[in-house]
């Protein structure tokens, strides 16, 4: 038999990858930098994903009350988390650690969106407006870096929908400690119901 060189070989005479034998369709090869891999679902590749998360306390008539001191909002449940961004090795990266209401990030450079939306269901003291704001840590244990803030006008004594879409870079000390979100009035009180929160990693840092 000819003793011919691997590097030398063409079609057909080239061969499948290692594993392709067992591997569904659709996957990927990806290696795990020591000297192996693994196939991949290409649509679970890592990027972007996000979550819902909720809270389950504040529903029906049971309201929270926002005032002229800031609140922490405060969220229960991972409504929905089979959507979450995961890593090359298939694990999935949570957006919000629920025991201490804050936000988490993935990585410095990604870019992310929240979407933020609660009902007004009653109020006293005739609150104008509401301040939505974002705080930032250096530490993780002081959150009160203001990063944003956006400022919802209150039309309706109950029964509004307030919906506010947020923007924004990952820092490194976003992704290192998070943030929380937190709400306070311009005058007056009011009592909100239905929170729900959209956390999206729109962008993978390259």
């Amino acid at each position: 038999m000819a003793n011919v060189q691997h590097s030398t070989l063409t079609d057909p005479n080239l061969h499948e990858p290692k594993g392709i034998a067992s591997a569904s369709a659709n996957q990927v090869y990806i290696s795990d930098g020591s000297a192996s891999g693994d196939w991949t679902n290409a649509n679970r590749l890592p990027g972007t994903g996000y979550g819902y998360y909720t809270n389950t306390t504040y529903t029906g008539v049971n309201a929270l009350a926002i005032s002229t001191t800031e609140v922490l909002l405060p969220f229960t449940t991972a409504a929905l988390a089979t959507q979450l961004p995961i890593t090359y090795g298939g694990t999935e990266t949570a957006l919000m650690d629920l025991a201490t209401e804050t936000l988490q990030f993935v990585a410095a450079g990604d870019l992310h969106a929240l979407t933020l939306n609660f009902t007004i269901y009653s109020a006293s003291g005739s609150p104008a407006s509401m301040d939505l704001n974002l705080y930032g840590s250096s530490d993780g244990s002081t959150y009160g870096t203001l990063l944003a803030s956006v400022t919802e006008t209150l039309t309706k004594g109950s029964g509004q929908v307030v919906t506010s879409t947020s923007l924004f870079p990952i820092t490194s000390d976003l992704a290192t400690y998070g943030a929380q979100i937190k709400l306070v009035t311009n005058t007056g009180t009011a009592n909100i119901i239905d929170i729900g929160l959209i956390s999206a990693r729109v962008h993978k840092a390259r």
